[in-house]
């Protein structure tokens, strides 16, 4: 409970100083985020905030990244309930953590001139994730194609890790295509998994 007060504590006075909440308004509910007159949104739980995968990302918030894999999208666009679920996840990890970007990954839909990232984003921004902190990887067809195209994208921007944001059904052969495409590419990216 401590650590979390110590974390809760830093990142309100990080908001305080961006500017993004004014610290005389703040209130932290039960569940970890601000009360009805503050901005932010700490996460769910406490382990939204000092877990593993939080602690992985703020060793680096510019070096590591939230990578959500996409789903197919229905013939006119709609949002299938897995993709759903990947982008809530996403959404919550990004909220946590602003300074971390996220990835949106996957390419071409049915017969729609949008890709999936594209859709992803507009799921992104309804859950409160500014158009800033996202990025396209807007032509993959498969996992491995994601994995291999977000890589390339990750090694150029500089990554040194990436969380990858999926279903449970699906995370062991996600994990496994980034790690294969890590080390085609000689990558030194180090990647942890984040169930949706």
């Amino acid at each position: 409970m401590r650590l979390r007060t110590l974390v809760t504590a830093v990142l309100v006075a990080v908001a305080a100083i961006t500017g993004s909440v004014g610290v005389s308004h703040i209130t932290l509910t039960g569940n970890g985020s601000l009360g009805s007159s503050g901005s932010l949104d700490f996460g769910s739980s406490a382990d939204d905030v000092v877990g593993p995968v939080s602690g992985f990302l703020w060793q680096n918030p510019g070096g590591r990244y939230i990578v959500v894999l996409g789903a197919k999208v229905g013939t006119l666009g709609q949002t299938p309930e897995i993709l759903d679920q990947r982008l809530s996840k996403a959404a919550a990890l990004g909220r946590t953590h602003p300074f971390n970007r996220i990835i949106a990954s996957g390419g071409g839909t049915w017969w729609l001139p949008v890709s999936e990232a594209q859709f992803m984003n507009v799921g992104l921004i309804q859950r409160g994730i500014p158009v800033w902190q996202m990025v396209n990887e807007g032509t993959s067809r498969s996992t491995v194609e994601n994995a291999g195209n977000t890589v390339r994208m990750l090694k150029a921007m500089g990554a040194d890790g990436a969380v990858i944001v999926t279903n449970g059904f699906h995370m062991q052969r996600a994990m496994k295509n980034f790690r294969d495409a890590a080390r085609a590419q000689r990558a030194r990216i180090t990647f942890m998994s984040a169930y949706a």
